[in-house]
């Protein structure tokens, strides 16, 4: 067999492979009398069927099983010997593939694309140019979360009255400059907001003191600053809520008051039973603790984030994106019907695909070349500490002989398996990061912190 390659396009390769009779021939004919000792045929006893009838009727069909298959087998051993590194998989050139035709041909030409992988030079260095944010936190973020505490374990009582604290239901529509309902605009005729959330005081009063019935005109953007808590309200993603800055109309239909829970033995036991706390400072202690062990694990996402971003924006990997497109299209009519992806969502998506492909290579280029592979050791080490957060508090001492039971019976699941290495893999590259970025620092507070991670 014979196999040519030429470049027609960026990171585009042709392959053509020419297959002659002598390649095919001999497993051709073990196959066809193979056929004739197990053709069923009227008038023929079991494997007695004339070898010229088996041809005749199974030939054509046969050639091209043969074919089809040593053709398979001789490009995936073209490409490892040639070691040309690809991206997803050959795809037949059915542009330039002439007609085939079993019957009566016996030399074929077969087309083939490949698209190939980008070199990749890449330092991780300070030129990168990116902050780590370390979070604080204060009393007031404690003091929230007592708040919190108590509200949720708190007893709830339907009000005639808005005050501090109450949740508030009914719909909510977009208005004009002159209070007037947008038409078309956005509009949810059943939400609900808690008017402790809401950080703007001037808005907070105009809420204060209303009764079921009353309206009040307000912008959700200016009262929440939070775009998670917009989108919720209105009924609209996160991504939208981004870009909204226009006055509501909110019509109150019920009023929830809460009766705050007093800090007590039989508070603390519910919001932390095996954590032996028994007075209320040691309660805000705890709280914030885990404050600040929540804050630096958002920082630290936020931070291996934003050097994601910077690698790839660094690298500009060019990719053979007219192979790519086609390739995903043809792979994609696998798919159920109602599954499929059309050309135009395709269009649409593609750019968020090609960074995603992006990271995924140059991903593996900094772990294959700065030896950072997850081994099965430290993915045992994480399903243990995992395990036992969940079942002892993190008290491991023992209780290892169970931990390494479960720990076996985990590991049989690969699902679990590969959530958790992508977990190690991440703390391992964000301090690989670290240490080769030498990123700033800056210390904000938690509500500017949100600010960065929505900017």
């Amino acid at each position: 067999m014979n196999i040519s390659q030429k470049v027609i396009a960026e990171l585009t390769l042709q392959l053509v492979l020419q297959i002659d009779e002598s390649d095919y021939r001999t497993e051709v004919d073990k196959a066809l009398k193979d056929y004739t000792k197990k053709a069923n045929i009227p008038g023929f006893r079991p494997g007695m069927v004339p070898m010229g009838m088996v041809k005749k009727m199974y030939g054509e069909s046969l050639t091209a099983d043969v074919v089809s298959r040593k053709i398979g087998d001789e490009l995936d051993k073209y490409l490892h010997e040639q070691k040309i590194a690809y991206l997803g998989q050959p795809m037949p050139d059915m542009e330039n593939q002439p007609p085939i035709d079993f019957k009566n041909q016996t030399t074929f030409e077969f087309f083939y694309l490949v698209g190939l992988r980008p070199e990749i030079q890449l330092e991780v260095d300070g030129t990168l140019n990116v902050t780590e944010y370390r979070v604080t936190s204060n009393e007031e973020d404690v003091e929230r979360y007592v708040a919190d505490i108590r509200r949720q374990l708190g007893t709830t009582t339907e009000s005639n009255q808005i005050a501090e604290g109450d949740v508030v239901s009914g719909s909510i529509v977009q208005v004009d400059n002159h209070g007037q309902e947008v038409e078309n605009g956005i509009a949810a005729t059943s939400t609900q907001l808690n008017i402790e959330h809401i950080k703007l005081k001037t808005i907070k009063s105009k809420f204060l003191g209303k009764v079921i019935g009353d309206e009040i005109v307000f912008n959700p953007s200016k009262a929440f600053k939070n775009d998670t808590e917009v989108g919720v309200l209105l009924g609209i993603g996160t991504e939208m809520a981004k870009e909204l800055d226009y006055d509501f109309k909110f019509q109150v239909a019920g009023i929830t008051h809460v009766e705050l829970a007093e800090v007590n033995e039989d508070l603390l036991e519910k919001v932390y039973p095996s954590a032996q706390i028994k007075t209320e400072e040691e309660l805000r202690s705890q709280i914030r603790s885990d404050i600040e062990k929540s804050y630096k694990a958002e920082a630290e996402r936020k931070f291996y984030n934003d050097m994601v971003d910077a690698l790839v924006k660094k690298t500009d990997l060019h990719l053979p994106d007219n192979f790519l497109k086609n390739w995903i299209i043809e792979s994609n009519r696998r798919e159920e019907e109602s599954k499929r992806i059309s050309l135009s969502d395709l269009e649409q998506q593609y750019d968020n695909y090609r960074d995603s492909l992006r990271w995924q290579l140059i991903e593996e280029h900094i772990v294959v070349t700065n030896n950072l592979i997850v081994t099965e050791e430290e993915l045992r080490a994480r399903i243990k500490e995992i395990l036992g957060l969940q079942a002892f508090g993190g008290d491991i001492a023992g209780n290892e002989e169970i931990l390494n039971q479960v720990t076996d019976t985990v590991f049989k699941n690969k699902e679990e398996v590969r959530r958790v290495s992508e977990q190690v893999l991440e703390q391992k590259l964000t301090a690989f990061f670290r240490e080769k970025a030498q990123p700033k620092t800056i210390e904000v507070k938690y509500d500017e912190f949100v600010e960065k991670i929505q900017s």
